[in-house]
C-alpha cells in the first residue's frame, strides 16, 4: 500500500474514525476471548466437581477415570494455584484433616479465578 493511497483515505473517513473502528474491533475481539475462556474454566471445573463428587461416594474405577479426565481438562485451562490445589485434594486422600484445608484451598482458587466472589 503507497502513501499516496494512505493520505487521501484518511482523510477521506477522518483519522480519529478508523482509530475508533479499530479500538472497538480490538475490544470486542478482547471481550470475546475472556467470555470463551471464563466458560471453558467453569466448565472444567463443574465437571471436576462433580467428578469429585461421584468418585468420593461410589469410589469405582470409572469414577477414578472420569475424575481424571477432568483434572486434565482443568490442567489445560486453569491457572497455576488452581492445579496446585488440585494435585492437594489429590494428596491428602488419606488425612481427613489436611483434606479440609485442601478443599479450602481449592474453593479460594476457582473463585479467584472466575472473579466470582471472596
Amino acid at each position: 500500500m503507497s502513501i499516496t493511497f494512505v493520505i487521501p483515505l484518511l482523510t477521506a473517513f477522518g483519522l480519529g474514525s478508523l482509530l475508533t473502528a479499530f479500538l472497538q474491533h480490538w475490544f470486542s475481539v478482547r471481550s470475546k476471548k475472556e467470555a470463551r475462556d471464563f466458560s471453558e474454566r467453569r466448565e472444567a471445573y463443574i465437571g471436576l466437581l462433580e467428578a469429585y463428587h461421584r468418585a468420593a461416594i461410589e469410589g469405582t474405577g470409572e469414577a477414578a477415570k472420569t475424575f481424571a479426565y477432568w483434572q486434565m481438562r482443568c490442567e489445560l485451562v486453569a491457572p497455576t494455584d488452581v492445579r496446585k490445589a488440585i494435585a492437594d485434594i489429590i494428596a491428602t486422600n488419606d488425612d481427613l484433616p489436611k483434606r479440609y484445608i485442601a478443599h479450602d484451598k481449592l474453593k479460594d482458587a476457582m473463585r479467584r479465578d472466575l472473579k466470582v466472589s471472596n
